[in-house]
């Protein structure tokens, strides 16, 4: 009996001593600046955005940060200023500023208090196209938006090959999003009919997508890239729509009726980005995936605030929050037919990356310009 209670009382002492409270040193009165900027290597202007976030025990909102001064300096010596276009928004102007690949970039931020902050330099990396794209028939859990059920569906896994032309391959954050095209035709009595050019949009793929996440900051090549999932159903539940405003070519706008039926699907577009990281902001989103990929389990990442890269210069023991990124990003476009395979499997073409100019939308007895015939 005691060697039972000897037993116990060491496994206790074991468990308990993997205990230790945690004790958060919080000041809930300090105001802490968070900062969300990027820029690309694009023809845009670019937005840094400020915040200050509110104390643990509030019950407001993030406070917009007016008044600040912003500018972005690079490595050959090169200063670019941004000017607040709406609260907490600041802008730089498209026509004096476009990221340079092999440049690296600097933000610096002088708030109306009097604080001064700047974030670590941030090289812009080339942009980088897929080689190929291609697809591969499977299966996939997904949610069904009708039932709002789990269902198995059919359909293709949609894959990259990146083929490295250096020393070292960057990785990428890929965004993907799919056009679905229906087309119907009204023929009221006495009247024209009226062709119905339909299109929907849908995230392909709602999660963080990197390269090489499970392997080191740089790779050799990117393979057989799983990028997303897309359902092979000839239908889609879809939106109505009625003729509206008349245009001067004998065309109308479509106009929503708010009420969906089931369209065949008449085309399938695929638009991609391909975001290019240096190797601190793909450890970023690295962090942040792991974190957003958590359910609860007990080697999940302890979920903790993201580091950003902003530092306060004036009161190094002031924190801040946020990340500034420069990142290179190429567009793509790609049909995916599921009817003309090759190889017994769905077939991909690269094609115009033309956006819809909404990304629900009808034109009546006049395709848009995007569309695929």
């Amino acid at each position: 009996m005691k060697h039972i209670s000897l037993i116990f009382l060491t496994i206790s002492g074991l468990l308990f001593s993997c205990y230790k409270p945690y004790n958060a040193d919080i000041k809930a009165g300090n105001k802490v600046l968070v900062v969300n900027g990027k820029i690309t290597n694009e023809m845009a202007s670019y937005n840094v955005q400020l915040s200050y976030a509110e104390p643990f025990d509030s019950s407001g909102t993030a406070s917009p940060v007016t008044r600040a001064k912003i500018y972005v300096t690079d490595n050959p010596g090169n200063i670019y200023f941004f000017h607040e276009k709406g609260l907490g928004n600041y802008v730089s102007d498209s026509l004096l500023f476009t990221g340079y690949p092999g440049n690296a970039y600097t933000l610096h931020i002088a708030t109306h208090e009097g604080d001064r902050y700047e974030s670590d330099p941030q090289k812009l990396f080339p942009a980088v196209e897929p080689d190929s794209i291609y697809a591969e028939f499977d299966y996939q859990e997904t949610l069904s938006k009708i039932s709002g059920l789990y269902e198995l569906t059919h359909g293709a896994n949609v894959l990259m090959d990146i083929v490295n032309h250096t020393d070292t391959l960057p990785h990428f954050l890929i965004e993907a999003d799919l056009v679905k095209q229906y087309i119907y035709t009204i023929c009221p009595p006495f009247d024209a009919c009226y062709i119905y050019y339909c299109w929907q949009t849908f995230k392909a793929n709602p999660d963080i997508k990197l390269t090489g996440e499970g392997s080191s900051l740089n790779s050799a090549s990117v393979n057989k890239y799983l990028f997303c999932f897309i359902d092979d159903n000839y239908s889609c539940h879809a939106l109505t729509y009625i003729h509206g405003a008349h245009l001067d070519d004998n065309s109308y706008i479509g106009v929503s009726t708010s009420e969906f039926n089931d369209y065949m699907v008449h085309h399938r577009i695929i638009y991609l980005k391909n975001y290019t990281l240096n190797n601190e902001t793909f450890t970023y989103y690295k962090r942040m995936n792991e974190q957003l990929r958590s359910d609860g389990k007990l080697f999940d990442p302890i979920a903790v605030q993201l580091r950003g890269n902003i530092r306060c210069v004036t009161d190094p023991g002031k924190q801040a929050f946020g990340y500034f990124e420069a990142t290179s990003v190429s567009y793509s476009a790609y049909t995916l037919d599921f009817r003309n395979l090759s190889n017994a499997q769905p077939t991909i073409r690269k094609t115009p990356y033309i956006l819809p100019s909404e990304p629900y939308g009808s034109l009546v007895n006049k395709a848009p310009p995007f569309w695929i015939y």
